[in-house]
């Protein structure tokens, strides 16, 4: 069963140095959240840490950026996919099928990401928090009832997540 997945990742022909892990770095251990996968991405330039919960019918993430240098993301799901994004901390900056979405801090937008295309984020130097709930074609029907997605990502996240580090 395919999951929904929405993993920011760095072009790796400009990162060939880049070092993948599921551990937290103990400097920023403080971010991190129990009973979720970590997925993270260590560079000179960054530190990325993805942390998921994958649910049957759909994912919920929440995002802890470290970005020392200007530098753009990319996210190529295999499949369509729909994403309830929050901007806890900074402004998110997305290009989703060439098309600009600026989602301004504690903000909440519904994305749908086509197959096929490297969709991405222009990250300046700084800290980005976010979190979302992502689902599959199938389930989309999840994101169009706001109050239960909503809901979701509170009851995961909400209160952990906007409290200052």
């Amino acid at each position: 069963k395919k999951l929904s997945c929405m993993l920011f990742q760095l072009n790796q022909q400009e990162h060939p140095d880049a070092i993948y892990s599921s551990a937290i770095p103990e400097e920023y251990a403080s971010v991190s959240l129990p009973e979720h996968s970590a997925h993270v991405t260590i560079t000179d330039r960054c530190t990325l840490i993805h942390q998921t919960i994958h649910k049957e019918d759909y994912s919920l993430w929440v995002n802890n950026f470290f970005i020392h240098t200007p530098l753009l993301l990319f996210v190529q799901p295999e499949d369509k996919q729909y994403s309830l994004y929050y901007t806890i901390e900074n402004m998110a900056i997305l290009i989703i099928k060439d098309e600009q979405r600026i989602i301004p801090p504690h903000e909440f937008c519904v994305l749908e990401l086509p197959p096929g295309y490297h969709h991405c984020g222009a990250f300046d130097k700084g800290i980005y928090r976010s979190m979302h709930l992502t689902v599959n074609e199938k389930n989309k029907s999840i994101l169009q009832d706001q109050d239960y997605a909503t809901a979701l990502l509170r009851e995961y996240y909400l209160d952990v997540a906007i409290q200052p580090h």
